[in-house]
């Protein structure tokens, strides 16, 4: 006779972020199809299969998804600059980096609906004060990594290390639009070219920065935790433990 497993109930909670997650899902794929204004919510209820009252319940209207989206995006850029910090050193981070930027977006679909994220924070100004943000702890915490390298002798102590994060952070931008246009290029090409050239910007003349007084004062400039900084790292730590 068959044993027969029963599945462990799901609690409301589970139940609740379950369907909340699977409405993202289908907003996200109406997104990437139609983009944010031409998508209706009725689309989204559609493509969700659930009733209007059922989708309301999780998100008051289109500008609440995109900022639980955002919300996402948040928890993952402290992820991946937990991931940084773990590296052995900041050229091995920035590669790292920048494949995984290539990796998780290389879906044109993806790429597409990453601009219309950004693009409804130019215009709404809820949205754009979340995604500026997430974009202020990524530049602190990509700033402090590029410091600490400055006074360890691993890369260029003469840059602005803030503008360094600006410009590293554009380029990545660029990157994966770019090969969505290129798609049927070698996918691995643009990506393995981008790491060669960080490493040429961030190095003078091709070797790395002797320690010195200059490497010193980079050191003393890393921004100090402050106490919302420490409650990110815990959730970092946390985040690795998932």
């Amino acid at each position: 006779m068959a044993t027969r497993i029963s599945k462990t109930p799901q609690s409301p909670t589970q139940k609740a972020d379950k369907k909340r997650i699977e409405v993202l899902k289908a907003a996200g794929k109406c997104f990437r199809k139609n983009g944010f204004h031409q998508t209706s919510m009725q689309q989204i209820c559609a493509e969700t299969g659930l009733g209007p009252g059922a989708v309301y319940r999780y998100f008051t209207g289109k500008e609440a998804i995109i900022e639980a989206m955002v919300e996402d995006e948040r928890r993952q850029t402290r992820a991946m600059l937990l991931q940084m910090r773990e590296a052995e050193s900041i050229q091995q981070a920035l590669s790292a980096t920048t494949r995984l930027f290539a990796e998780r977006y290389r879906a044109s679909g993806d790429a597409s609906l990453m601009t219309e994220v950004y693009a409804e924070g130019m215009r709404s100004k809820r949205v754009g004060i979340v995604l500026r943000k997430i974009e202020a702890e990524w530049i602190m915490g990509l700033t402090n990594l590029l410091r600490t390298a400055q006074a360890r002798g691993q890369i260029d102590a003469s840059l602005d290390a803030a503008q360094t994060a600006l410009f590293l952070t554009g380029m990545w931008d660029g990157m994966v639009i770019r090969q969505h246009f290129h798609a049927h290029d070698d996918q691995h090409a643009l990506p393995a070219f981008f790491e060669v050239m960080i490493t040429r910007l961030l190095t003078r003349e091709g070797k790395p920065e002797k320690i010195g007084k200059t490497a010193s004062a980079a050191q003393a400039n890393v921004v100090a935790p402050t106490a919302e900084t420490k409650e990110q790292a815990a959730d970092l730590r946390q985040l690795s433990l998932i």
